[in-house]
Formats: C-alpha cells, sequence, structure tokens
C-alpha cells in the first residue's frame, strides 16, 4: 500500500546545489515535500500546468506541526517557502527560543535545504524541519496557546526581512542575531552603488562592534546601530576631503539622531563628531565633547556606556546624552547644539605638553623671606605672603608658600592653626625661621610650606591649567586660617583679574570665557591690560568678533578712539604713537591669526595718519 503511494507521488525535484548527492538527504528532502504539499500539486496528471503553479504560489509559504499529545513528548514544525537569505534561521530562532518565551526547548532534529520544484515554480524553495522535545504537561499547554501566534509570525518573517527583522526585535534579539543583521545591512549599503560608501565601512563596522560593549548592542535596535556605523564612516571621508582641500584648517561636522532604548524607551541623543587634528600630542575625547556639550545643555549627562572613540589622523567619536529630568529632546535644543558645538568644540581641543623639570632655587627663597621681612616694620602690619608654582605631579598641583607675620609669646604655630580651622588645602611643612624683632618683643616668623591641589579643579574648557584660579584658591585659604595678608608677588595679578572680571561682567553670556581670557592676555603693553577701562575692551573685544564673524578687516569709530580687527595679519602697520595711545593684540582664532589696534586721540589728524597706515596694511 505505502509502495503504491509512493509510486503514485513521485515529482520532479531537485537539490540548488547540485554537489549534493548523497541519498539521504534527498530522501529527507523528499519526505518533508510530501508531507506539505497537496498531492494532486505533486501528481500533475489531469490539471493544468498553469493552475497547478498559481496554487502552489498562493500557498506559500506552508507550515504543518503534528499533533501535541501528553508529555513527554516530541513536536515537529516543518516549512516551505521561497528562498530568502537566513530565513531558515529566522523559522530556527523562532520555534526554538519563542515557542516556550521563559525557556529555550529542547531541539532533537533540525533539518533544512534549499531546493527546486521546476513543474511548480521557478523560485528558489527552502524546506526545513525542527523538532523539539517538550518534558511536562504545562509546556505542552504553553505550547498549545503560542503555536497559531507563532505561526503567524512565521509566515511574516520568511517572506520579509523587514518583518523578519522587526519580530526578533520586539521579542528581544541575541546579540550575534543583532550583529549578523547589522552586516547584512552594512552590505546592502555597498550593493546600493552608493559612492558615500565603499570597503573601508567594513572595517569602521568591524571596529565599532568589537569596541562598544555588550548592552550597548542589547540596549540598541540593529537599524541604530547600522545608522551610527554608516554615519562615522561618511563623517570620516568628508573630514579627510576637507582636509586635502584646506590642510592648515580645523575641520570639524557634527551628525545627530534621536532614539529610544529598549526595552524601557528612555528618549536619548545620540552625537556623532568627527575632527582633524593640527598639531602633534593634540588630544580630543569624551571628557571633552561633553563638556563643549554642557555648555549649551547644562541639564544633561552622559548615557553610560555609549561613548565610542574612533582614533586617528581623523579623530571621530560617538557618545549619548539623556536629559535629567528623562524628558526628549526638543528640535529647538537640537539646532542649538548645531549651531554651537562645530566653533566650540574647536576651543575643546587639548593640546599636551612635557612635564616641566625645574629644582626649586633655595636661594631664590631665601631672597624672598629676606624681601618680606623687611616689608614688615611694626606690629599691626598685616602678614606678607609670596606663592609660587613648583610642578605638576600626576594629578596634583604643586605650590610653595612663603607667609611671614608677627607673632607674641604664645601664639599657635601655623601649622596649628591650619589643622584647627580645617582649611581646604593641605599643609606640609617645610621650615618656619626667626628672620628679626619687632620693637625686640614681637617676633618676625618666616614659615614656608608646600601643598597640593587636585589639578581636575583648576582645568579650563581646553583643559588647559588654569593657574590664576589655583593662586586665587591658596590665597582665599590662607585668609581663612590667619586672617587677611597682603599678596606681595600677586598685586598685579589681583588687579588683571579684577579688570577681567568686570569685563566678563559687562559681556555676559554673549562671551566666550576662553576666548575673552585669550584676548585679554594677549593685549600689549601689558599695563593696558589693567589701566584700561571696561567699555573700551568691550568695544576692542567686539570688533574683534565682527572680524572673525566676516573673516575681514573690521573698523569702529568712536571719539577719540578708534578700534580694528582683521585676520592674516600681512605685516606690522608703519604707524608711531605714545604707548598710551595705541594698544593691539595679536592672537590664533581656531588656527586663524587675528590682529587688531586701538588708538586713542582727539586730534583728527592723528586720526586720519592711523587710518590710512591701516588701509596700507591690510587692504
Amino acid at each position: 500500500m505505502f509502495a503504491q503511494l509512493e509510486e503514485q507521488l513521485e515529482f520532479e525535484f531537485q537539490f540548488a546545489c547540485p554537489y549534493i548527492e548523497a541519498e539521504y538527504y534527498r530522501e529527507g528532502a523528499q519526505d518533508l515535500i510530501r508531507r506539505l504539499v497537496p498531492n494532486d500539486l505533486l501528481d500533475d496528471g489531469g490539471i493544468e500546468l498553469p493552475a497547478q503553479r498559481a496554487r502552489f504560489a498562493d500557498l506559500l509559504p506552508m507550515i504543518s506541526w503534528s499533533e501535541l499529545t501528553k508529555a513527554p513528548c516530541a513536536l515537529s514544525v516543518l516549512l516551505l517557502c521561497k528562498y530568502r537569505l537566513n530565513a531558515c534561521n529566522f523559522f530556527y530562532d523562532m520555534v526554538s527560543r519563542w515557542l516556550l518565551p521563559q525557556k529555550r526547548v529542547n531541539v532533537e532534529l533540525f533539518f533544512a535545504s534549499d531546493v527546486r520544484l521546476p513543474h511548480l515554480s521557478d523560485d528558489l524553495l527552502c524546506v526545513a524541519e525542527i523538532v523539539v522535545h517538550l518534558k511536562s504537561a504545562a509546556d505542552v499547554e504553553e505550547v498549545r496557546r503560542n503555536l497559531h501566534a507563532i505561526e503567524t509570525e512565521i509566515r511574516l518573517g520568511v517572506v520579509s526581512n523587514y518583518h523578519a527583522r522587526r519580530i526578533l526585535e520586539f521579542k528581544g534579539l541575541s546579540a550575534d542575531g543583532k550583529t549578523a543583521m547589522i552586516q547584512e545591512k552594512i552590505g546592502s549599503l555597498i550593493q546600493s552603488h552608493s559612492k558615500d560608501f565603499d570597503q573601508g565601512i567594513f572595517s569602521q563596522m568591524q571596529q565599532f562592534l568589537i569596541c562598544v560593549r555588550d548592552d550597548f548592542k542589547t540596549l540598541r535596535d540593529y537599524h541604530h546601530i547600522s545608522r551610527i556605523i554608516s554615519n562615522l564612516h561618511s563623517l570620516r571621508k568628508f573630514i579627510k576631503q576637507n582636509v586635502q582641500v584646506y590642510p592648515n584648517k580645523r575641520h570639524v561636522i557634527f551628525k545627530f539622531l534621536k532614539t529610544k532604548l529598549t526595552p524601557s524607551g528612555k528618549p536619548v541623543l545620540g552625537v556623532l563628531a568627527a575632527l582633524n587634528f593640527l598639531r602633534e600630542h593634540e588630544i580630543f575625547e569624551t571628557t571633552h565633547l561633553m563638556s563643549a556639550i554642557q555648555k549649551n545643555l547644562p541639564k544633561v549627562k552622559l548615557v553610560d556606556g555609549s561613548a565610542f572613540v574612533d582614533k586617528g589622523e581623523e579623530k571621530t567619536l560617538y557618545l549619548e546624552i539623556e536629559k535629567n529630568d528623562g524628558t526628549d529632546f526638543t528640535m529647538e535644543e537640537i539646532q542649538l547644539l548645531k549651531i554651537s558645538l562645530p566653533e566650540q568644540v574647536k576651543g575643546h581641543v587639548e593640546q599636551l605638553a612635557h612635564p616641566i623639570f625645574m629644582p626649586r632655587n633655595e636661594e631664590e627663597v631665601l631672597r624672598n623671606i629676606m624681601a618680606l621681612s623687611r616689608q614688615i616694620r611694626f606690629v599691626g602690619d598685616m602678614p606678607h605672603i609670596i606663592i609660587s608654582y613648583d610642578e605638576q605631579k600626576g594629578d596634583d598641583l604643586c605650590f610653595s608658600v612663603i607667609l611671614l607675620r608677627v607673632i607674641g609669646e604664645n601664639e599657635p604655630a601655623l601649622q596649628e592653626l591650619f589643622q584647627t580651622k580645617k582649611a581646604g588645602i593641605k599643609y606640609i611643612p617645610d621650615r618656619v625661621r626667626r628672620v628679626g624683632h619687632v620693637r625686640r618683643k614681637y617676633v618676625k616668623e618666616a614659615t614656608v610650606f608646600r601643598t597640593v591641589l587636585p589639578i581636575s579643579q583648576f582645568l579650563r574648557a581646553d583643559r588647559s591649567v588654569d593657574l590664576y584660579k589655583a593662586r586665587s584658591f591658596i590665597l582665599g585659604e590662607v585668609n581663612k586660617v590667619v586672617g587677611d595678608v597682603r599678596d606681595y608677588n600677586g598685586g598685579m595679578i589681583f588687579k588683571l583679574n579684577e579688570s577681567l572680571t568686570c569685563l566678563k561682567n559687562t559681556l555676559g553670556k554673549q562671551a566666550d570665557p576662553i576666548l575673552l581670557e585669550k584676548f585679554f592676555y594677549s593685549i600689549v603693553p601689558i599695563e593696558m591690560r589693567s589701566s584700561l577701562e571696561t567699555e573700551p575692551l568691550k568695544q576692542f573685544y567686539l570688533t574683534l568678533m565682527q572680524a572673525v564673524k566676516s573673516e575681514s578687516l573690521q573698523v569702529r569709530q568712536e571719539p577719540g578712539r578708534i578700534y580694528t580687527a582683521a585676520p592674516k595679519k600681512k605685516k606690522m602697520i608703519d604707524f608711531s604713537a605714545a604707548p598710551h595711545q595705541l594698544v593691539s593684540f595679536n592672537l590664533d582664532i581656531h588656527d586663524t591669526p587675528y590682529t587688531g589696534y586701538l588708538f586713542m586721540s582727539d586730534v583728527k589728524e592723528e586720526q586720519s595718519a592711523f587710518l590710512q597706515a591701516i588701509e596700507r596694511a591690510f587692504l
């Protein structure tokens, strides 16, 4: 009987691969097809071939499963569909991982093959069978409830790449499966013959997938990761092209990608950045980029584990930020970053410097002690202090401090005062010397000590160390311990800081503090930095900003003053004036040299001569 049935169901059959000759493979594939395809389609006698083909196409994909019996039992699930890359892998994942969502089922058998049925279809077909073992009655009931839903998902997924990806993402794709989808997506970009993508994108993909953590891939869908990789590749290409045209200019490009992390749905903003280096020992890392971002959006933070840094002549970075309150980013906030970051980042590139070896000069220490001693002549004179920078050790700044004061008989030592009043700086004793008396009764005591400060508290936006700020901090802590002191070697520093602070307050948030400081400390003659009033300094700076914006010579006239600023100084102006009349600056802004002059005179003839000199030099 069985032999007669088998003889009736003979049909034309071919393996997709002509090199497969093993008879048991052939019999296995033919057996699966017999179990799936209706007998009247396999038997071509009596039915027109076009009708058979149309009906067969309507039936695809075909899925069948064996009857569920009492536990323990085996369940066989069969599939026949049109060929699609990784369709059988999808079929295997769906049955083995999601038939029982809480645990993996034991797969006892899996068979898959690409075949052809020439009399039914011109398409390449896939046939597969998976047999799973169900141990308990609870497993059987769970499978019975899930089987129809799984079948529907399998039908969608084996037909469409898009639906397969979405189904697996919704259910939770394994890291390996997601990596395969990313590779497939990147491969399709190459096959699209776009000029933006070449074989180098595979190296970018490999490096990215190796460097990021596994939880990074788990929390983000494959589509977003593919966008990151393709955009990093494109940004690097754009930077290289720009460098070839303008090799001595800093180029910065940004890209922003909004996304949500799975399964929490937390909104984050992906930030991609690319820039080139102009000098040796320049660095730009995640901390530098975050510092620039937080200058515009203070209430954001870095998403843990989201940073990727690709090193090379052209630096590319990726990181994600989130708001402290968990809300989504608005288009206005993203637009603010698009406008502000490219220029701000140029000021956050850090230049590594070699450590300086300079042993302390003990003779200079003694001279400073004697100089302070001569300053104190009366009992009521306030203590005098000299603060000197020594060196940088790792993440610490080291300073030497000389404090000279008048003390009575029972007055506590300086070290005791530091311990009692719990100063914010560390007291490291060096020496204590008596260097004379006042009225033969009161002792002039010189205390030399060292202190160290963490460098992190005094870093500017470009990661340079603000020694003035560190020095002021030490002075403030000493004031808390011993009362008001006179800063012997900081009088000019104090005056400069006072002038700079007034200028900052006048300009407000419209001024970049780093650029403003560079401008202020580039002014010559040096004494004009403290003697010029705030308003002329403000107008001088604003003239410079206009020159930077327009990249051309800017001239501004006021009663008694003429301000000029221009990029790419060609030569010194041929004009002589008194030091208090002519103020100038020279500085680099984003690697472009700028120069400017402030001429102060009420005499019209002198003003005309100055303007003519400016025209000869810059026009």
